[in-house]
């Protein structure tokens, strides 16, 4: 397929981008959920990661698991033509995560295909910078997170699979950070199993908050924690009495607040239940969201916050094979269904101008699906 040259006063003036056919545009009622299929059938996908810009553009990054060449693909939604066009940013890829900087560019981490090294892209307006970040890992793998703090420096957290050849190192929580010369490695939590699922989010002050699971059989736990600009601090929410230390935190994903009030979502995969936690005042406020008849693996539950503060999740029962969200209304929580027949796994969601995207991949038929719909048809007032 051929580069098309995308002139518009959209946030990626320069960029080349394949033009792509949409394989169906479904609308399921009016006032329902608008679902767009992104990448052809049978191209099975994983990983989306999803970024809306303040021009109200749509970027997704993802990897497409087609046996070969593992491609990780990068698709933008242009508010003011209405059509999405798609690339491919690198090949050979594992897991992925997207952030934008202040020029609404794209930035993504990701790992080699099936763990090995962790790399870096941007878009610096003109093509994509790609590198090796430079860590004394052996092997990272499954999920790594990015976010970049407001002076757009990026800081990524990863699962070191292996640590540093000729050690006994190994399953840990770490993370690199950008500080305008050169990547500074930390270790954020060294229990054995810290970070297998992880999430970084960046507040406006420069903070860094961290959600993660720690999945070793005695200590499997989800925890927390955030960077003070001098130091990692880090707590456990629940999970090694509760349940013997086994399956609890999977799936896990942060969303801040404009009080900068770190919401977290995740899942307790021996009781099958999704839960949803808000830190304010310093305490601790955990609730029973959902619940599904299995819990997919390695999946990734979306969380977004509205600008009243409002929660939002996104989650996938494995066991039915749909894509469900939930909000609050007022002390209760409504569940809506996004998809079915086994669409909606690694979902990651966004809210913009009254609008809630999420981004999820079709297990059934393959290819990416993005679907939206105005926060007025999930039964509250779209925030002014």
């Amino acid at each position: 397929m051929r580069d098309h040259f995308l002139s518009t006063k959209a946030v990626l003036p320069a960029l080349s981008l394949a033009i792509l056919s949409l394989g169906f545009v479904r609308v399921v009622s009016a006032g329902d959920w608008h679902i767009e299929s992104i990448e052809p059938l049978g191209s099975q996908v994983k990983y989306s990661s999803l970024k809306l810009d303040s021009l109200g553009n749509v970027h997704v990054a993802y990897q497409v698991d087609d046996q070969n060449h593992y491609r990780l693909r990068y698709a933008f939604w242009d508010h003011s033509v209405k059509r999405w066009f798609t690339m491919t940013v690198d090949e050979y890829v594992g897991t992925c995560s997207l952030a934008l900087d202040s020029k609404q560019h794209p930035h993504i981490s990701y790992t080699d295909f099936a763990g090995g090294r962790l790399k870096y892209a941007h878009w610096d307006g003109t093509k994509w910078q790609k590198q090796i970040v430079p860590v004394n890992s052996e092997n990272v793998n499954y999920y790594q997170s990015i976010a970049l703090t407001p002076d757009d420096r990026p800081n990524i957290s990863f699962y070191e699979y292996r640590g540093p050849i000729d050690t006994d190192i190994k399953i840990r929580l770490r993370t690199v950070m950008w500080n305008g010369q050169y990547w500074e490695l930390r270790t954020v939590d060294n229990t054995e199993g810290s970070g297998k699922f992880n999430t970084i989010d960046a507040d406006s002050e420069g903070h860094l908050h961290l959600a993660y699971a720690n999945v070793s059989a005695s200590t499997g736990s989800m925890r927390y924690a955030v960077w003070d600009r001098q130091s990692w601090k880090f707590e456990i929410l629940e999970g090694e009495k509760e349940n013997n230390g086994h399956g609890v935190g999977w799936s896990c994903n942060i969303a801040l607040d404009k009080h900068s009030n770190p919401h977290l979502t995740y899942m307790d995969e021996v009781k099958g239940l999704v839960k949803y936690a808000v830190r304010t005042d310093g305490r601790w406020q955990i609730q029973v969201i959902g619940r599904v008849s299995r819990v997919g693996y390695p999946d990734r539950n979306a969380i977004a916050i509205d600008d009243e503060g409002r929660p939002y999740v996104g989650y996938y029962d494995a066991g039915r094979g749909i894509l469900q969200v939930v909000h609050q209304k007022g002390q209760k929580w409504v569940t809506e269904v996004v998809d079915s027949n086994h669409s909606g796994f690694t979902s990651s969601m966004g809210i913009d101008k009254g609008v809630i995207w999420i981004s999820y991949s079709d297990d059934a038929n393959g290819g990416l699906k993005v679907a939206h719909r105005d926060i007025e048809a999930l039964g509250l007032e779209s925030p002014q």
